[in-house]
């Protein structure tokens, strides 16, 4: 009887682990896609106000190296010199 306890612990432990495992991964995926989204519509932003602005526009490499906070902040100050 302890033999087929310990068995069904051990079993539910992996599946446990596994499923815990898949839903880490899923979340991570959805989180960076929803990242990734941002990022992109915040560095066409960026290009778009800073042509509209006649700037000189940052390159993608640019843009790519900055942070979601400074590429939000970037952003924020363009828009801020078309009022």
């Amino acid at each position: 009887l302890e033999a087929l306890f310990a068995r069904g612990v051990e079993q539910g432990l992996e599946e446990g682990l596994e499923k815990g495992l898949e839903r880490g991964l899923e979340r991570g995926l959805e989180r960076g896609r929803e990242q990734g989204l941002e990022r992109g519509l915040l560095a066409g932003r960026i290009r778009a106000l800073q042509q509209v602005l006649n700037q000189p526009t940052m390159t993608p490499r640019e843009l790519a190296s900055k942070s979601l906070t400074e590429l939000q902040a970037q952003a924020a100050e363009l828009a801020s010199l078309l009022n």
